[in-house]
């Protein structure tokens, strides 16, 4: 692995990152403005970015991908139910153990996946990974965590599954994609003024994602010497990509597209893992401190993922 490939994958998320932490800490954003720079680039940039990713994305390449998803589904929601598990069986509360297991099973790929995984793999393998991450993770993942969440919360009223799975649906995380690998599946050609229309805000989404999640790692009280912490960072930089990896060659995958996906499994705790802990008011501190760590962690964790995705 080429070290100038290397510095040119790395280099942008540090440095955006650093300047939304700075951003942050000196108060240049207030709540409000933080909240809608996440929106901006959760709602509207990275779902354009993802939807001509997908509708653009090779339809016989993607027909292969079928192993791939079956990867991330036990990658992500396995390794969280798992986690999960033992995480009751080490007497944690039902709330804590939903929100740490989510932290550690879950990836920042859409967020960080398109600045990284671009460079290295190319504009159709990179955000094709990206699209079948965020469409795993939203749609098998996610929406679990948040029924398991809402039930934790009150024994009294149950979630309905299906007002859960609506939530869900409408994220324009998943149906972006979604609506983008249907177009591409079909063999319809995006539109040349559609693509033109769409390409601005598209372009805008990595810069935009990654600076508001500077913006949110400054906003949360840190503990760094936490055990949960420790044992949490090296779980999520560690033991994550190394399941990855290890179902990966077992499956004798690697092509390309394999390489990316192990590569995003090593990419640091999603955002939503914040804004659970926040929303349910648990495990606040450790939740950002694991964050933070992983975040920052990209520096050694992710030139170490591309190299090591080279012998899958």
């Amino acid at each position: 692995m080429n070290l100038q490939l290397l510095v040119t994958a790395i280099a942008p998320v540090i440095l955006i990152l650093g300047l939304g932490f700075a951003a942050g800490k000196h108060h240049s954003f207030d709540n409000d403005q933080a909240r809608g720079m996440s929106r901006l680039a959760l709602h509207y940039a990275l779902p354009a970015s993802l939807f001509l990713g997908m509708a653009h994305f090779d339809r016989t390449l993607l027909l292969q991908q079928g192993p791939i998803v079956v990867v991330m589904l036990i990658g992500y929601l396995g390794f969280f139910l798992a986690t999960y598990a033992i995480l009751r069986v080490l007497h944690f509360d039902r709330l804590k153990a939903i929100l740490l297991g989510y932290t550690v099973s879950s990836t920042a790929a859409p967020i960080y996946g398109l600045t990284v995984l671009v460079p290295s793999y190319g504009q159709q393998i990179g955000a094709g990974i990206v699209g079948l991450v965020a469409l795993v993770t939203n749609l098998a993942q996610v929406s679990i965590v948040i029924f398991m969440l809402q039930a934790a919360r009150s024994s009294k009223s149950k979630p309905s599954i299906l007002s859960v799975g609506a939530s869900t649906l409408s994220n324009p995380l998943i149906w972006c994609p979604v609506l983008g690998a249907v177009l591409a599946l079909l063999g319809l050609n995006l539109s040349s003024m559609v693509t033109a229309t769409l390409s601005p805000l598209a372009v805008s989404a990595s810069g935009v994602a990654i600076f508001a999640c500077g913006l949110a790692l400054s906003s949360y009280p840190l503990n760094l010497t936490s055990r949960t912490v420790i044992i949490g960072s090296l779980i999520c930089m560690v033991a994550h990509p190394a399941l990855f990896f290890a179902m990966l060659k077992i499956w004798g995958l690697n092509s390309t597209m394999a390489q990316a996906a192990f590569v995003a499994s090593a990419m640091p705790t999603s955002t939503p893992s914040v804004l659970f802990a926040q929303q349910n008011r648990a495990c606040e501190s450790e939740i950002a401190s694991i964050m933070l760590v992983t975040t920052v962690g990209m520096i050694l964790t992710l030139p170490a993922s591309l190299i090591l995705s080279t012998y899958l």
